[in-house]
């Protein structure tokens, strides 16, 4: 199996950051806060300070985020102790490309080497929201040998990112409606032989641990189990201020209303009002 550091830097490669700064033992990605991995911290060497990560994603306006990978133990305890907390456990799966895969069987595919307006529209079934498309899309522009396939209907899609010999899938999606269809299955199959065809020999794909039905559709199609990686998110950041600071600004309001209700109830239900 292959270490923690090298899938981070795998993972870091294949889906590149809009800047990427190494300082005081981290290498330390910002994305414009669209998707985790584009906006974490990798530690690069034991012991090295926390506040080098804090300081840099507080000036760009994120809560502090760091990837947590097998070998990390000891940093996860260190960022526990400051009260980081846990979020997004993740899997990596991994598939051997030595036979070239199947014709897709669940639908009829097509990748091509950009992504088109009816990939795109798709992102709303990856858990998207409109205001962050334009963000992910400058992540791809930065992918420099990938294929995109849609299935014909448009309701899925995926893409693959070839480095080397290596194949990493991202960005899966299916219109809800259109779950268990197989189509997922096929988009991915079609993905495998068009990586293979340039020259990778496996393949790895991400996957939240909460998330069982992608799980059973990449063990369909070979993927077995590699490791798993995580994310500790620090405490008293500025977005979560602002939150806090918004939501009790929306209950105080909420509380001036509901008094105001309850003072306009009293005299209009009275007895002397009755009268």
């Amino acid at each position: 199996m292959r270490s923690g550091a090298w899938w981070a830097q795998r993972v870091a490669a294949d889906w590149p950051a809009a800047e990427v700064e190494v300082r005081s033992g981290w290498r330390l990605s910002f994305s414009e806060g669209v998707t985790r991995r584009a906006n974490s911290a990798v530690c690069l060497e034991p012991g090295a300070p926390v506040e080098a990560v804090e300081d840099f994603y507080r000036e760009r306006g994120l809560e502090p985020c760091v990837q947590i990978w097998p070998g990390d133990d000891d940093l996860d305890e260190r960022l526990a102790r400051r009260g980081y907390g846990v979020q997004r456990a993740a899997m990596v799966m991994v598939r051997d490309l030595g036979e070239r895969p199947p014709v897709p069987g669940g639908g009829d595919v097509a990748v091509a080497p950009r992504p088109d307006g009816a990939w795109r529209k798709l992102w709303s079934a990856a858990g998207q929201g409109p205001e962050r498309v334009p963000a992910l899309h400058r992540i791809l522009d930065r992918i420099p040998a990938a294929g995109y396939a849609l299935e014909r209907s448009g309701a899925s899609r995926g893409c693959v990112v070839v480095s080397g010999e290596w194949a990493g899938v991202f960005a899966m999606a299916t219109r809800p409606a259109e779950r268990g269809r197989g189509l997922a299955g096929a988009v991915l199959e079609a993905l495998l032989r068009w990586a293979r065809d340039k020259g990778a020999a496996r393949s790895y794909l991400l996957v939240e641990e909460d998330n069982p039905a992608a799980r059973r559709v990449y063990s369909r199609a070979g993927f077995t189990y590699e490791c798993s990686y995580g994310y500790r998110v620090g405490p008293g950041t500025i977005r979560e201020e602002a939150l806090e600071a918004e939501y009790a600004a929306i209950a105080a309001e909420r509380n001036e209303e509901d008094q105001a209700m309850r003072a306009w109830a009293r005299r209009r239900f009275s007895p002397r009002a009755a009268e």
